[in-house]
């Protein structure tokens, strides 16, 4: 008679071997990006029109437009006339203007000095400079503060 034992050795467990294929990061579904605020090409001017008599001045973009040339040719001369004005808006004796960031500086001292006699004399116009800003926004945001205080 054979007699047969049986032994079981504990064998410690082997790690699994690495697979061949690697492992994919979940992608997030959105990128970040940095963006640089660099200097506005624009600035942006609020003009309003000054009268010496008590009647509202019909203003409209084509006569807004004449008197910014008649004070930017006043003041600069053709250099004056050569620079570019965008008229944004006009609202009752308002004006919002943009100007090349450059021209600012001399649209602005060319507008506030200056002063046109209309019809026979009795009457002069004159633009007030309101605000200048490179960025839109925090012209309009001016007009509200404004308001505020002069309540």
């Amino acid at each position: 008679m054979v007699q047969t034992t049986e032994i079981t050795v504990d064998i410690p467990m082997q790690e699994a071997p690495p697979s061949s294929i690697p492992l994919k990061r979940k992608q997030n579904s959105h990128e970040h990006k940095a963006i640089t605020i660099t200097t506005p090409l624009f600035s942006y001017i609020h003009l309003e029109l000054q009268t010496s008599s008590f009647k509202r001045p019909q203003l409209d973009d084509i006569t807004a437009k004449s008197y910014i040339t008649s004070a930017l040719l006043q003041f600069l001369g053709l250099h004056g006339s050569a620079i570019s004005i965008d008229i944004l808006k006009t609202e009752d004796k308002d004006v919002w203007i943009r100007v090349m960031r450059e021209d600012a500086s001399a649209v602005v001292a060319a507008l506030g000095g200056w002063i046109r006699r209309l019809g026979n004399g009795n009457e002069q116009v004159g633009w007030r400079v309101k605000g200048k800003a490179n960025w839109l926004g925090g012209l309009v945001g001016e007009r509200d503060i404004e308001e505020v205080w002069n309540d």
